[in-house]
């Protein structure tokens, strides 16, 4: 399931509007695992100013990068919860050009 927030936040860039850091939700939630997007204040979605915190198992794992996270949980792409994890890190990363 992709979080409302993100979908808003991809309909504010599809119309030129980049949404602030506080509009675009911080946590995903896989149904047995969650993953919380920390940005620092004020700054902006560059890499390495996100943490990402994994709750699974009863545990708490923080990691600098999605793709360690992604490695962790073993979200497969091509299922609905690896493809949602993915749209959900994409609001994190830094634009391809």
């Amino acid at each position: 399931m992709i979080p409302e927030s993100v979908l808003k936040a991809s309909v504010l860039r599809a119309c030129g509007i980049e949404p602030p850091v506080a509009g675009i939700n911080r946590t995903f939630d896989g149904g047995t695992f969650q993953v919380y997007a920390t940005v620092a204040p004020a700054t902006h979605l560059l890499e390495g100013a996100i943490r990402f915190v994994l709750y699974q198992d009863g545990g708490t794992k923080s990691f600098g990068t999605h793709k360690e996270v992604l490695k962790v949980v073993k979200a497969s792409p091509g299922t609905p919860t690896g493809d949602a994890l993915r749209a959900f890190f994409q609001h994190y990363l830094p634009p391809t050009t």
